[in-house]
């Protein structure tokens, strides 16, 4: 260890004696990356929601144009007194139908509601078999066009329910919005503009839907950026109390922006955005960064006031802080690029740029800050003694140092054993996916949940699992065993799949076939003659505009689609929806064509709630493996290795339980800030484990070498813990519920990870009296 404390002394001593070359380059790499971080854009791009390998993202991407987009917006019009049955109702409903169409990203072919063409009425005419639009333009606007239109909807299989409620006070407007090309602030403005327009004393508008939720999560950046300023200045006030001088402040600032301009810049580089949701993940980098500053200028402060010399204390202190310091970085750097192991491509940007951000820290804490410390004058030594003696955090530190001493270490001991075992069964009970549908990301009383509540409390559901019914053959679909087959899988759906209403072609087709037997109701059902259902379908493509039947049927009759609706999308009901589906396309083979699943938000939701739980245990015992293997290589033992290991594995047990007990969701947004908590935890066990040794070599005595330790880098790491917990805590006030949970829980982590490390490792440093300190 002293031969590589030399090796880094001399490296710092390079530093300084070039330092204005080395400065001149970094400066210019940061204005090179600040360059491409100005055109950075913050936005969702919901592609790289999808694992692209999974079979359902295969289909669904395969017959994209016929299932039509995953994220579609419900709108529903409510009426207070009376019904929509009035012309000033379906005029509001006709408007924001039409409205939609204007909206950036929306894909007309999804568009739907009781007024636009595509909803068609079958009836029998003077003219023969007709079918026309729901509300057409031949009605009269009086008492005798609603009674029309009222006896129009009733008449129709597939309409109550699905686009007007049963009790006739609401009416609903599907409409589907591409994942590129959409603008969730345009869809926010265009949503409170018609809601201002159409909403009075008799008439609600209400918004759900995938692309409502980031529409509302868009509105409050102003909030988030709110936050971001209050958490800087309470950081800055937190360094200054501690450090009680101006370098204290500004160095570390400085290292942390630094970094954050590299890593931007590099995300802009690859062209990756950056997604609200997880900007919690940045803002944990920088305060990162803040806290390898800390950790090395405190070092140098010591060192300043043994030596009284700046540049000796400089090369002393970074030089022998430098192996922890690089061990720490590429630890949290290594567990960050392993969120790559993910088929997500959101998890594998956010694991590329982030682990290359969390690299730079190498530079701009244990590289540029050296030289920053060499070109101003060094504090009073007077200010420097009174911040070492500051009695706040010498007192945590004193506190904690007593439980890793006597026989209460053996307490400790226990407690470690009942942690692993106990709250690592409960911890095994973490489900993957939504708990609640839009309750993960936005609290319940959010206009956006209460709006999907009255959405499945009056219709059959918002939210959808589209199947495809594919053809080997031209006209496979124009089948009486098909259509008869597609009959019975939305009957199991319905009555086993979950799926509070389904929809196919086969409702149009059973309304035709009636009107060929004079409208007689008991008629209502498919044709086996395969002439008759030649005949509807000549009527049907007759009848309709190129493009309409796209979303049930294509044109040449090889592919077809069923729809099922949910109420909710939460982890178990989307399990159950996919078991139910592949129960009957297993028990039920159909010549001449495949069931294949899946679309809709439920298809795709399943899809990556697959991938999330592989990902999110695979990361996490290859995070755990690559940490244990490094730290173990670093101090050249397997000892020094399961040492750090146990307070980590305990941190995220506990954060587990907790998510479980709090009812925090792992989904996609917070799969990476559950990793990155890895990297948080090793930190505070490397600095103070290589502090431990450093000790020993003087004391010869392990109990010492810990209080000693403890006392001087565990008071850096409390520091540093509460200023990382300063950093996210803000995080409770806003309005997203998942950036509050995200907040409570990485504050709830550093906490843990900086008890953990102050009180396990001194605790298993005093019972197993390890080889290793002595050796270093």
């Amino acid at each position: 260890m002293e031969k590589r404390e030399r090796i880094f002394e001399r490296y710092v001593a390079f530093l300084l004696r070039h330092r204005f070359k080395v400065l001149f380059l970094i400066v210019l790499t940061t204005v090179f990356f600040g360059y491409r971080a100005s055109q950075l854009k913050i936005a969702t791009d919901f592609v790289s929601f999808y694992p692209p390998g999974h079979p359902f993202i295969k289909v669904y991407n395969e017959y994209r144009n016929m299932f039509g987009s995953a994220n579609v917006l419900v709108t529903a019009v409510e009426v207070k007194e009376g019904d929509i049955y009035n012309w000033e109702t379906l005029g509001k409903i006709d408007r924001i139908t039409s409205e939609m169409l204007t909206i950036k990203g929306s894909n007309p072919a999804q568009l739907i509601s009781i007024t636009h063409p595509k909803l068609k009425n079958v009836e029998v005419t003077g003219y023969g078999i007709v079918m026309q639009p729901m509300i057409h333009s031949g009605m009269k606007r009086d008492e005798t066009g609603l009674r029309q239109v009222k006896q129009n909807i009733y008449g129709n299989e597939g309409v109550r329910g699905f686009y007007v409620s049963p009790d006739d006070k609401s009416a609903a407007i599907f409409a589907g919005f591409w994942e590129e090309g959409g603008s969730p602030q345009n869809l926010y403005a265009k949503m409170q503009e018609i809601k201002k327009r159409e909403s009075d004393a008799n008439h609600i508008i209400h918004f759900t839907g995938y692309p409502a939720l980031y529409a509302y999560i868009y509105s409050l950046a102003p909030q988030i950026y709110l936050v971001l300023c209050i958490t800087f200045f309470v950081i800055t006030g937190l360094l200054y109390y501690f450090f009680r001088t101006w370098q204290g402040v500004v160095f570390p600032l400085v290292s942390a922006a630094m970094s954050a301009v590299w890593g931007l810049g590099f995300a802009s580089i690859l062209g990756y955005p950056l997604d609200p949701l997880v900007l919690v993940v940045p803002l944990i980098i920088t305060a990162r960064a803040i806290s390898h500053a800390v950790q090395c200028m405190s070092r140098y402060n010591e060192e300043f006031l043994r030596l009284d010399d700046k540049n000796e204390a400089i090369i002393k202190g970074y030089g022998e802080l430098f192996t922890p310091a690089t061990l720490s970085i590429i630890t949290d750097g290594l567990g960050l690029l392993l969120i790559s192991v993910a088929t997500i491509p959101l998890m594998r940007q956010l694991g590329f740029f982030c682990s290359f951000w969390i690299i730079t820290i190498v530079v701009s804490v244990p590289t540029l800050s050296p030289i920053l410390l060499s070109l101003v004058r060094p504090p009073q030594r007077k200010i420097l003694e009174k911040s070492i003696q500051a009695g706040f955090y010498r007192k945590i530190a004193r506190l904690l140092s007593k439980p890793s001493n006597g026989r209460s270490k053996y307490a400790v001991l226990s407690l470690i054993i009942c942690i692993i075992f106990v709250g690592g069964y409960y911890s095994l009970q973490l489900k993957v996916g939504d708990t609640e549908a839009g309750a993960s990301i936005l609290f319940p009383h959010h206009p956006y949940n209460e709006s999907f509540r009255f959405f499945n409390d009056n219709f059959v559901g918002a939210t959808q699992l589209v199947i495809l019914v594919e053809g080997e053959e031209e006209g496979a679909i124009k089948d009486y065993d098909t259509l008869k087959a597609m009959e019975e899988f939305q009957i199991h759906m319905e009555r086993k799949g979950g799926a509070a209403g389904t929809l196919t072609f086969n409702n149009m087709i059973k309304r035709v076939y009636r009107m060929f037997h004079e409208g007689n109701p008991k008629w209502e059902m498919l044709p086996t003659d395969p002439n008759h259902l030649s005949q509807i379908g000549f009527i049907i493509r007759n009848s309709a505009a190129p493009g309409e039947m796209d979303q049930w049927l294509d044109y040449s009759w090889t592919n077809a689609t069923i729809t099922c609706f949910y109420k909710n999308y939460n982890n178990q009901l989307i399990k159950e929806s996919i078991r139910g589906a592949e129960d009957f396309i297993e028990q039920n083979k159909v010549e001449g064509v495949k069931f294949r699943l899946a679309g809709g938000l439920l298809g795709i939701l399943y899809a990556v709630n697959q991938e999330v739980e592989y990902s999110y245990w695979v990361s996490l015992i290859v995070v755990f493996t690559a940490v244990f293997l490094l730290c173990a290589l670093t101090f050249r033992s397997f000892v020094a290795g399961i040492i750090l290991i146990i307070p980590l594995l305990v941190s995220q047990i506990l954060s587990e339980v907790f998510m479980l007990i709090y009812g925090i969701d792992l989904n996609i947004n917070s799969l990476p800030v559950a990793a990155i908590a890895v990297g948080i935890g090793i930190d505070y066990g490397i600095y103070l484990l290589s502090r431990v040794s450093e000790e020993y070599a003087v004391t010869r005595d392990y109990t010492e070498s810990n209080y000693r330790a403890i006392e001087t880098t565990g008071r850096a790491i409390i520091f540093t813990a509460t200023t990382l917990i300063a950093g996210v805590i803000f995080w409770l006030f806003v309005d997203i519920k998942f950036q509050a949970e995200m907040g409570l829980l990485l504050g709830l982590l550093m906490l843990l990870n900086m008890v953990n490390a102050l009180v396990f490792i001194p605790t298993l440093v005093n019972i197993f009296k390890p080889q290793f300190v002595t050796k270093q």
